[in-house]
């Protein structure tokens, strides 16, 4: 069968092995060892040769359950599937946590297995579709417990416990929105400034002020990054709630006037930002804050002189 079960395992490679580099997701596989097999068959569960069904597996880590419907969809147009085992439809006490990963059975379609040895067709193999917690337990949890010298108790009993945790983590994070609502909130400033920054741009996009195409790709990281400019021009930390502020009011007024200059429709959000800043007439300095120079910066806002520009030095050859 090893000439078989390794042709099934580089189709299926070759396969997923692109797709999950695609999606961002983990792949794992493995071809079952003579020594994992034979074990597995003097245990008497398995009563025939053809009832195997893993001799080829392989591992899909996914981030979150709610990424597991699109990865069944992509096997079913890759694969046949024989069977599926699901999370959550196995029976088990509810003070009992355990392996309960989706387990997906299929064979090769008609169209690759008459490109190769006859008898592949019947190899099944098995895909694990498995979030990165379930992921992470289950590689730490095996070697310790089940690779032992020992069937200890304790082990078993903290395996378990960590699974419970797992599910927690999986619960929490798929109903991550609502369970949002009910923590408990503490004030703090510089988040409700940075969620302001957030805000106050967001409403200048949405009244036609500032073309959409200047969004950044996450408002998270450029609510970090005005924060981290306004930051390097105002030392004393309470002050700086009040100076993004400060900011804010003026870019907006600046931007809304009858006269105000075309807005830019390449080029970043940001660079808007350090081409009001780096003014002579406006609040804010660039002196402490490392600039990545472009185009736009010298040909939109006419910053010629930069007191900190970001050095493009790597390992290249600087005659080139």
């Amino acid at each position: 069968m090893e000439p078989l079960v390794e042709a099934v395992a580089e189709y299926v490679r070759q396969t997923l092995r692109v797709y999950c580099q695609r999606s961002g997701y983990l792949f794992f596989d493995r071809v079952k060892k003579v020594e994992s097999l034979s074990e597995k068959l003097e245990g008497g569960r398995i009563r025939k040769w053809s009832d195997i069904d893993d001799l080829y597996a392989c591992t899909i880590v996914v981030p979150t359950a709610g990424h597991e419907p699109g990865v069944l969809r992509k096997l079913d147009a890759c694969f046949n599937r024989i069977n599926i085992r699901s999370r959550g439809t196995a029976k088990k006490a509810p003070e009992v946590f355990r392996f309960d990963t989706t387990r997906y059975y299929a064979q090769l379609p008609e169209s690759a297995a008459e490109e190769r040895a006859p008898g592949i067709e019947r190899v099944t193999f098995e895909v694990q579709i498995a979030t990165v917690f379930e992921y992470a337990w289950s590689t730490v949890t095996h070697d310790l417990v089940y690779k032992g010298d020992r069937v200890d108790w304790k082990k078993q009993r903290l395996a378990a416990q960590l699974k419970a945790a797992v599910e927690q983590i999986e619960m929490i994070i798929g109903a991550f929105e609502q369970v949002s609502i009910a923590v408990p909130e503490s004030e703090w400033p510089e988040v409700a400034t940075k969620d302001s920054i957030v805000e106050r741009f967001q409403e200048l996009i949405a009244d036609g002020v500032i073309s959409p195409s200047l969004a950044p790709v996450s408002w998270r990281r450029f609510a970090d990054n005005v924060f981290a400019l306004v930051a390097s021009y105002t030392p004393n930390t309470y002050a700086r709630a009040a100076a993004v502020n400060s900011l804010l009011d003026e870019f907006a007024k600046s931007w809304r006037q009858p006269d105000a200059p075309p807005c830019p429709e390449s080029g970043s959000l940001f660079q808007m930002v350090l081409g009001h800043v780096g003014r002579s007439d406006t609040v804010g300095t660039l002196e402490n804050h490392t600039v990545v120079n472009s185009i736009e910066i010298r040909d939109f806002y006419g910053l010629e002189q930069l007191s900190r520009e970001f050095t493009f030095d790597g390992n290249s050859d600087a005659s080139e």
